[in-house]
């Protein structure tokens, strides 16, 4: 049965969210604009202490906004600073007019948008790059979260005591909790504003497709996941409500353990979805649970499992890029065979082996016989097809687990382990036949072998040079043809 995208709710919001930002800048400014006086309530209802949240929303919705709009997002939320701190300063009756407010806000606006704007601008050419590493950008984006949330909170409590919003005496008591809820803000909910700026706003300034992953996922494996979280938090909370003591609040952070395995096997969105959710419930039972005593546990909480949460996301991409890097060294990059590194690495292994279990172990070495002309009279495009039509030829008359290397230019050696020297002869001799029958231009190749049996106490570097000397004597006797080591 076909699924009717059309037809999930999320899917219609974001299409018509879409369509309208698309038609009109004003409602972009609007949606901006609104969306941050909303996420900045959030913020303010968990707030324990004057102008510190145990995590501050807006913080991340600002980050997004610099790093997926750019200058776009500018005046939307500098408007937006200055209406919430006219607001705050009605809120908390402060001594202050309209016009010393409104200014308030502006260098409030200020202060908060130019270190994450200069932060998401580095994230945001960092991700451009088309040579960039998923792992550092990571780590970059954790690191310039946690500098940008720094530098914000300085200049924002600078602000504040410049326009005479706080008493320069309380900045010291609310540095470490602004910045610490600041940087939870950033690291927990910038990515997930992001993925969602990215998907209704036309003409993003960034490119994640990286982060991008159309796997079809179990949703009743994802909601057990979702599920073990959201229990464990409730244990842990409530075991310190219960009890009132300060080290059993430290118990949140086994939460990094259920994180860090969505993270490694689900995909990004859902991972940094998840992050949301239980940040968002720990902040939540901290505020109505009245576990402000602990309150510094778990904001530092919500940034490490966040931290952890989303480098764990490239350790996929980490493992791919290892086995990737393993085959550009294990494998010939023009044959697909394998590298000469790797043959003398099998080799080891399988000399050990065959001496400990008393197998025979076979060693071939082979060249094309005046493969120079080729190259000299049709250019290095015809040697090429040469060898890869020698190695794809090959390759078929080969077992499972014989190895076939290219060594250097025109040279090859195939590895035959358990296999008698009769055998290996008649295979090899196969092998002569079909690399006889190649034609590349308007001649037919040929080719030389050298056959060594492994002798007891013999090393790779040995066996390789019996065989290599009786491929010289094929060259000697006339190429073309078969010669056994003595």
């Amino acid at each position: 049965m076909v699924r009717n995208e059309s037809a999930n709710p999320v899917t219609l919001i974001f299409n018509t969210l879409e369509k309208s930002l698309k038609r009109s800048v004003l409602f972009q400014f609007l949606f901006l604009f609104l969306f941050w006086l909303l996420v900045w309530q959030v913020g303010r209802v968990v707030e324990y202490t004057e102008h510190a949240s145990v995590w501050f929303p807006a913080s991340g919705f600002t980050f997004s906004c610099l790093f997926v709009l750019g200058r776009r997002a500018l005046l939307p939320i500098m408007a937006a600073a200055i209406v919430t701190t006219i607001w705050n300063g009605n809120h908390y009756n402060l001594p202050l007019n309209l016009q010393q407010l409104a200014w308030g806000g502006f260098l409030f606006g200020l202060a908060h948008i130019i270190p994450y704007w200069l932060g998401a601008a580095c994230i945001a050419r960092m991700a451009n790059n088309k040579d960039h590493s998923v792992p550092r950008l990571i780590v970059v984006f954790i690191l310039i979260a946690g500098l940008s949330a720094l530098l914000t909170t300085v200049m924002v409590l600078s602000s504040l005591v410049i326009s005479q919003q706080m008493p320069i005496d309380e900045v010291r008591k609310t540095v470490l909790p602004f910045w610490v809820g600041d940087m939870a803000g950033v690291i927990v909910l910038a990515p997930l504003f992001s993925a969602i700026l990215i998907r209704i706003f036309p003409n993003s300034n960034v490119d994640l497709s990286d982060f991008a992953d159309n796997e079809v996922i179990s949703y009743k494996q994802v909601a057990g996941k979702l599920g073990l979280n959201i229990v464990l938090i409730l244990l842990t909370m409530f075991l310190a409500y219960f009890t009132g003591s300060f080290e059993s609040s430290f118990a949140i952070f086994f939460l990094a353990v259920t994180h860090m395995w969505i993270a490694t096997t689900e995909t990004p969105l859902f991972n940094i979805i998840s992050l949301a959710i239980s940040s968002t419930l720990i902040v939540l039972l901290t505020h109505y649970l009245g576990l402000m005593d602990f309150v510094m546990v778990y904001q530092f909480a919500i940034n490490v499992v966040a931290a952890n949460s989303l480098f764990g996301i490239a350790i996929p991409q980490m493992k791919a890029d290892n086995l990737q890097l393993q085959s550009l060294v294990f494998t010939d990059t023009l044959t697909n065979v394998s590298s000469r590194r790797h043959m003398v690495e099998r080799a080891e292994q399988e000399i050990k082996e065959s001496e400990k279990l008393n197998h025979s172990l076979i060693l071939a070495v082979f060249d094309l016989d005046k493969f120079k002309s080729i190259n000299d009279t049709w250019g290095h495009s015809a040697g090429d097809q040469a060898l890869i039509q020698v190695c794809r030829e090959v390759n078929k008359l080969l077992r499972k687990r014989d190895v076939f290397a290219r060594f250097g230019g025109d040279e090859f050696v195939i590895l035959m382990p358990e296999i008698t020297i009769q055998d290996a002869q008649s295979v090899i001799e196969s092998i002569r036949e079909k690399i006889e029958s190649i034609k590349i231009q308007n001649i037919f190749l040929s080719s030389s072998f050298g056959i060594a049996q492994l002798q007891k106490d013999e090393d790779f570097k040995s066996l390789f040079h019996r065989a290599d000397q009786a491929l010289y004597a094929s060259k000697e006797s006339g190429r073309n043809r078969i010669t056994l080591a003595s």
